[in-house]
């Protein structure tokens, strides 16, 4: 990457933290259009990595407020979408990949867009977080099938929930994605760095983050998501 795309990748992961401990996702829908734009090669590895101390620490900030039945329910759910997941990165070349970020994106933010809501099932509960376990670990974007799911629920609850499923949806998919060859140390060693950059967000931008309404912020990530997903679109079609 050169400096200006160092830059908005670093850039992305601070907003993304500071959006996901505020709202209790959104750090995919900054940090994945990012590196699907910039450095498509870092995907899913890097992504999932970059997840794992943010989602551990509010896990941790805000354990008493999760809904533990609920969190134990989508990790579970998770699991078989979590193979198949695996799978597809070992079958799909890097441009596949891309695409499929930029396609499940389109999807997120139309489906976020339109304010489409599910009704809390054990059905849907448990499709949301199978189809959450393939998407985390084929692109790295877990996040906006349970946040579809969770749309009625208030953002207290919400935040250590999904971080619980989050926590140990990435230790998954990080030791199927290894088991297979999918994950490498250079998608550690920058999964790590942006993990980082996570955190710095979470710990100094979130304050101010709350002072704006969630609405706008939503907003501000479904922009920031649309405009990925068509780059990234645009970098698969011209090669």
């Amino acid at each position: 990457m050169d400096v200006g795309a160092l830059v908005l990748v670093a850039a992305a992961a601070v907003l993304g933290g500071a959006a996901q401990s505020v709202l209790g996702f959104g750090a995919a829908f900054t940090l994945v259009p990012a590196l699907a734009v910039f450095a498509p090669d870092l995907l899913p590895g890097a992504a999932i990595a970059a997840f794992l101390p943010l989602t551990a620490l509010m896990a941790y900030r805000e354990r008493h407020h999760a809904d533990r039945a609920a969190a134990t329910r989508l990790a579970v759910a998770r699991v078989p979408g979590t193979l198949v997941g695996t799978a597809a990165v070992a079958l799909l070349p890097v441009r596949g990949l891309a695409a499929t970020v930029a396609v499940l994106l389109l999807a997120a933010v139309l489906s976020t867009a339109r304010g489409w809501t599910v009704t809390e099932t054990a059905r849907t509960t448990a499709a949301a977080g199978l189809i959450s376990g393939f998407s985390g670990t084929a692109v790295g974007l877990g996040g906006p099938p349970l946040a579809l799911l969770y749309r009625e629920r208030h953002s207290s609850e919400v935040r250590p929930t999904l971080a619980v499923v989050f926590g140990v949806g990435t230790v998954l998919s990080i030791a199927t994605l290894s088991a297979t060859g999918g994950f490498h140390l250079e998608d550690l060693r920058a999964g790590l760095a942006l993990g980082g950059l996570n955190v710095v967000g979470m710990v100094l931008a979130a304050p101010a983050l709350r002072r704006v309404p969630e609405a706008v912020i939503r907003q501000g990530l479904l922009v920031w998501a649309f405009v990925g997903a068509l780059l990234a679109l645009v970098r698969v079609v011209s090669g």
